[in-house]
C-alpha cells in the first residue's frame, strides 16, 4: 500500500470518528458524552409522561425523562438534565402540551435567577395544581359549561351590546387611537415612571411606619379645608382678580427688564443694611400697629389735621463713641455725664435718663454741649428754607472749628 492511500485511510478514519461523536451528541444530547444531572420529581399522576418525554427550562429543551416508577404516593420521575443546565433550587415543574397533537413535556419554571443550582440527587417540585387536566374531564367540563349558558341571555347580551355601540364607530375609533397614543407615551416615559415608582416606595414605607400620625394629619387637613370653605368668597375674589394682577406684574417686569438687574444689585446692599438693623425693625413692626391706630385721631371727615413743630429749642448732646450697627449687647452706663441746666433746654437721649439710686447730679463731672436754635414762641412759625440753610452752615462751621 503506497503512502497516498495510507494518508487517505487515516483522514477517513478521523472524519468517521468526528462524525460519530457529533452525531451521537446531536441525537442523544450533550449528556451522552459528559454524563447528565439526574434529579427526581414526585408526581401524584404521571399520565402521558414516560421515558423520553422532553424536559424544557422556560421553554428551551434541556433534557428528558430517564425513568418513571410507581411509588406509594404516586409516581417517581427521574429527569436527566444536560450537564450545562443551571436550574435554581426551589424551581417548580408542570406538565404542558405544546402542540395540538397532545405531545406532553415537562417544563421547569424558576422562582429566582440566582443559585444555588440543582445537582445530582436533588428533588424538583411538581405541584398537583399544575398537572394537566385529562381530555375526558376537560370535555365534561366544557359540556357542563355549554349547558349552563342560556341562549336567550346570549341574545339579550348581543342586542344590548348592539344598542350600546350602535352609531359610535367614530368614538370607538377615537378611543382606540387614544389608547395607542397613551401606550406610546407610557413606553417613551417608562424610565421616568419607573423612577417615580421607585421613589414612591420609600415614601409609602415612611407613611406606613408613621401610621399613628395619619389621623392627626387627616384632622388638620379637614380643618384647613373647612377654613378654605369659610373663606370661599375671598378665594373666588382672588381667583377672579389674580390673572389681571399677574398680567400687570408681567407688563411691569417687561417694561423694567433693562433695570431689574441694577434693582436686584441695589437690593443686596439694602438687604445688608436692613439685616444689621434687625432689632430696630422688630421694634418698628411692634410699634407700627399702635401708631397707625393713633393716626386715625387726626382724621376729621374726609380731611386730616397735621401740626408741624418746626423747632423745640436747644438740646444737650455728648461726644461719645457710637456702637456698630446691630450691636445690642449691654454696656455700663456713664454716670459722669450730665446736662447743664438752662432755660428751655431739652434734655434728649437715653444718656439723660433718671440716674439710679437717687444719685441726682452727684458724681456728674462731664457736662454736655448745648446746640440748636432758641425755642420758638410760636411753633407754627417755621423758619424759611434760607434761614434753615444759614443756620446749618453756621452749625457746621462751628463743628469744624
Amino acid at each position: 500500500m503506497n503512502r497516498p492511500v495510507r494518508i487517505q485511510l487515516v483522514l477517513f478514519a478521523i472524519t468517521a470518528v468526528v462524525a460519530l461523536v457529533v452525531g451521537s451528541t446531536y441525537a442523544l444530547g450533550s449528556q451522552s458524552l459528559r454524563g447528565s444531572i439526574d434529579v427526581h420529581a414526585t408526581m401524584a399522576d404521571a399520565s402521558n409522561i414516560g421515558v423520553g418525554t422532553g424536559v424544557t427550562y422556560r421553554g428551551v429543551a434541556v433534557g428528558s425523562v430517564a425513568d418513571v416508577s410507581v411509588t406509594a404516593g404516586g409516581a417517581e420521575v427521574r429527569i436527566a438534565l444536560d450537564p450545562d443546565t443551571r436550574v435554581p433550587v426551589g424551581s417548580t415543574a408542570s406538565v404542558t402540551s405544546n402542540s395540538a397533537l397532545g405531545i406532553q413535556t415537562l417544563d421547569i419554571s424558576p422562582t429566582t435567577e440566582r443559585g444555588p443550582y440543582l445537582t445530582d440527587g436533588d428533588s424538583l417540585d411538581v405541584p398537583p395544581e399544575l398537572a394537566p387536566v385529562r381530555l375526558d374531564e376537560l370535555l365534561t367540563r366544557m359540556a357542563a359549561l355549554a349547558e349552563s349558558i342560556d341562549p336567550a341571555s346570549i341574545t339579550t347580551i348581543g342586542e344590548t351590546f348592539s344598542a350600546a355601540v350602535g352609531g359610535t364607530g367614530t368614538q370607538l375609533q377615537q378611543l382606540l387611537d387614544d389608547a395607542d397614543t397613551l401606550s406610546r407615551m407610557l413606553d417613551e416615559h417608562a424610565p421616568a415612571l419607573a423612577n417615580i415608582v421607585d421613589r414612591s416606595v420609600p415614601i409609602l414605607d415612611t407613611l406606613a411606619s408613621r401610621s399613628d400620625a395619619l389621623p392627626g394629619a387627616a384632622r388638620a387637613a379637614a380643618d384647613v379645608t373647612q377654613q378654605l370653605l369659610a373663606q370661599e368668597p375671598s378665594l373666588i375674589y382672588l381667583l377672579d382678580r389674580s390673572p389681571d394682577a399677574l398680567a400687570r406684574t408681567q407688563r411691569l417686569l417687561d417694561d423694567t427688564r433693562g433695570t431689574v438687574g441694577a434693582l436686584m444689585t441695589n437690593l443686596v446692599t439694602v438687604t445688608g443694611v436692613l439685616a444689621e438693623r434687625t432689632p430696630a425693625l422688630d421694634a418698628l413692626l411692634i410699634a407700627m400697629p399702635e401708631t397707625l391706630g393713633k393716626l386715625t385721631s387726626i382724621v376729621h371727615g374726609d380731611r386730616g389735621d397735621f401740626t408741624l413743630v418746626g423747632t423745640q429749642g436747644p438740646v444737650c448732646w455728648y461726644d461719645t463713641p457710637r456702637r456698630v450697627v446691630g450691636d445690642t449687647t449691654p454696656r455700663e452706663a456713664n454716670l459722669n455725664l450730665y446736662c447743664p441746666p438752662g432755660d428751655d433746654l431739652e434734655q434728649r437721649g437715653a444718656q439723660n435718663a433718671p440716674r439710679p439710686n437717687d444719685l441726682g447730679l452727684s458724681g456728674s463731672t462731664v457736662p454736655g454741649s448745648v446746640t440748636g436754635p432758641p425755642i420758638a414762641e410760636n411753633p407754627l412759625l417755621v423758619p424759611t428754607g434760607v434761614e434753615a440753610l444759614n443756620y446749618w452752615k453756621q452749625l457746621l462751621e462751628g463743628v469744624r472749628k
